[in-house]
């Protein structure tokens, strides 16, 4: 299913004079694997918008910090072409591909950074709008293995939830709802993020939600939903 990004600022601005220039694409697919078998694709951008737009793709080494995520120049992915223009209408179709052959027994990732360059010259009056698209590409391992790892850790601000990924591909997770056995206290976490190979992603515990005893983990990921029990004891909860 394509990705619809729309951005209409007209009317946000009460008052505000002149107009607002609103810019429209749709990208599709919204996601890639590729393999030392297929290590070339296909992007398709349309300019969904009343206006011309010119964009610019670049491609970015992909990983996590635990909290956030951290992107890196790279010239790991050659892309054709790298910078365009496209009328109302108009669709662009983008290939790329892996510069040099990969075969890793561990998956790699990057993302395709689909940005709406500024036009050049003067600009009509009014605020104008830009647009960036965030596509992954992930180079697939011949064997996959997923294997997540769930633990509650307490730090100064409180109690930490924490996804490490032991395998050697990436888990989408789209929920998690953690409760207690006794169905008394419970939080949703519902943002949905990648935990990639090697790494870890982590989740601030709202204090007071969760409680000492059995902790269950109803996880709802890309590929169905599955459930892990931890203990939380009680001197990692008694010193909020």
């Amino acid at each position: 299913m394509a990705l619809m990004l729309k951005l209409l600022l007209a009317g946000l601005c009460a008052g505000l004079a002149g107009h607002a220039l609103a810019a429209s694409f749709t990208v599709n697919p919204i996601g890639f694997e590729l393999s030392s078998e297929r290590s070339a694709g296909v992007l398709q951008i349309t300019n969904t918008g009343d206006q011309p737009a010119r964009i610019q793709v670049n491609a970015v080494d992909w990983s996590t910090d635990g909290r956030q995520e951290v992107v890196a120049d790279t010239d790991a992915l050659l892309l054709n072409p790298p910078i365009f223009a496209l009328e109302p209408g108009q669709t662009q179709f983008l290939r790329f591909g892996l510069r040099h052959p990969m075969d890793s027994t561990t998956e790699k990732s990057y993302r395709l950074l689909i940005d709406e360059v500024p036009p050049s010259g003067p600009q009509a009056p009014g605020l104008t709008t830009l647009l960036r698209v965030s596509i992954p590409v992930f180079i697939v391992p011949r064997k996959k293995q997923e294997k997540i790892s769930w633990k509650i850790k307490r730090e100064a601000k409180g109690l930490v939830l924490v996804a490490a990924n032991d395998g050697n591909v990436h888990t989408k997770i789209v929920r998690i709802l953690l409760s207690n056995n006794d169905g008394k206290d419970s939080q949703k976490i519902s943002v949905p993020v990648y935990v990639l190979p090697g790494q870890h992603k982590e989740w601030p515990l709202a204090n007071g939600k969760i409680h000492a005893g059995t902790v269950r983990l109803q996880i709802l990921t890309d590929k169905g939903e599955i459930e892990e029990h931890l203990m939380l004891e009680t001197d990692q909860i008694s010193s909020r």
